[in-house]
């Protein structure tokens, strides 16, 4: 399947029988505001969002943090920035609500169509955004739990990169559900936020916690990047007869290629292409049709195990960055 074709699955998706678009004006402009340039996840995003402004022809910026160092203020500052534009419209992942929820109610107040993306949708009504695109975070871990469990585990661990934000959060406490209905026992960690992007620090990190427990058999991390330098610990621990499972969140070649030889148990995809990709298509079809979703755009999880993992990653090599950036 082809790139174009993808883009046309994703609209058929959402809207159906819309009227050919036309470019919107050249003054006006569609924001969004994406995660931390740092993780490949977000690349994918940025895929959807680029191939959705090739095809509609719009005027669009995209914006992120280059890390995570400060994320909070340096995202805060950004979406200020944003509003002071007055866009034509603004796609912001909620990922902080403190400080972002009051701006988007602000942009909504100010005649700015916004529609939140990835994390934090659950009261977008209330908000005042035309709506959500992401995925259902406790489903995210909870699912990875089960299969986490099927493999045996009765001790597990939910590495989290990012503090405060309810969505890891979410998708934590899913997975320790999961393990703790089947009887066992898992609890979250914190990695301390200078670290991610480290490779070294968050090996380090994560051998320490492997070592500090050696009842833990089951690794659930939220992101490529911590997955991939994650499994580089599990396979020292591994090599000394212990077993433990290691799951992770999002998609890409390296995790990928983990699933399908069976280093990684399972990834939850929420399948970032079509969230950049509606990001930009939603606000153009409320701008120009007054049209929006009547409710939740969910696109995840979509569980990838070693059964589906061959093809999902023929599809990402053939078509680079659609099923996850790396």
């Amino acid at each position: 399947m082809n790139l174009r074709k993808l883009s046309a699955l994703a609209l058929a998706a959402v809207m159906a029988a819309a009227a050919p678009v036309t470019a919107m004006a050249q003054e006006d402009v569609i924001i969004m505001l994406g995660g931390p340039s740092s993780d490949p996840f977000w690349g994918a995003v940025q895929q959807g969002f680029d191939q959705a402004t090739k095809d509609y022809g719009v005027k669009t910026q995209w914006t992120a943090p280059a890390d995570f160092n400060d994320i909070v203020p340096v995202y805060t500052k950004m979406f200020e920035a944003a509003i002071a534009r007055k866009p034509a419209a603004i796609a912001v992942g909620n990922f902080f609500p403190e400080p972002t929820e009051p701006l988007i109610k602000q942009a909504a107040a100010e005649g700015i169509p916004v529609i939140i993306i990835n994390s934090g949708g659950a009261k977008y009504q209330e908000l005042g955004a035309i709506g959500f695109i992401g995925e259902d975070s406790y489903q995210m871990g909870y699912q990875g739990g089960k299969i986490a469990v099927g493999k045996g585990v009765k001790n597990g661990l939910c590495i989290n990169q990012i503090a405060a934000n309810p969505v890891l959060e979410q998708r934590c406490q899913g997975y320790i559900d999961a393990v703790t209905e089947a009887g066992g026992k898992a609890k979250m960690v914190i990695l301390a936020s200078e670290d991610i992007g480290n490779s070294q620090k968050v090996q380090a990190a994560v051998s320490a916690m492997l070592m500090q427990d050696q009842t833990i058999d089951g690794i659930v991390t939220l992101g490529v990047a911590v997955g991939v330098d994650a499994l580089e610990s599990v396979k020292q621990v591994r090599a000394t007869g212990r077993a433990v499972d290691l799951g992770t969140m999002d998609l890409g070649n390296a995790v990928l290629e983990a699933v399908a030889a069976g280093e990684m148990s399972f990834a939850s995809d929420q399948q970032p292409f079509l969230q950049g990709y509606y990001g930009v298509m939603i606000p153009l079809m409320y701008n120009k049709y007054k049209m929006a979703p009547s409710g939740v755009i969910s696109v995840g999880p979509y569980m990838v195990t070693q059964e589906n993992a061959a093809a999902v990653l023929a599809v990402n090599k053939s078509i680079p960055g659609s099923r996850g950036a790396n």
